[in-house]
């Protein structure tokens, strides 16, 4: 899952966070709908990918950059 901040005067309006890799077969593949998300965005941005092992705070942290609360 990666998550991208658009900035707040962006034409883009987001959400969610967009997923750009899928895995089809066993096989990473790209979202063609994400990738035209990002080829209408005209300001930088950030993509941020976590992986690790389940409950290690993943979740956590992508909440936390993306800043909301958390319970």
């Amino acid at each position: 899952m990666f998550l991208v901040r658009l900035p707040v005067l962006s034409p883009v309006t987001m959400n969610k966070p967009v997923c750009i890799i899928d895995t089809v077969d066993g096989k990473l593949c790209v979202q063609q709908s994400a990738l035209q998300i990002l080829q209408q965005i005209q300001q930088p941005v950030v993509v941020v990918a976590v992986v690790g092992l389940y409950r290690t705070g993943k979740s956590y942290l992508m909440n936390r950059l993306a800043r909301k609360q958390t319970d």
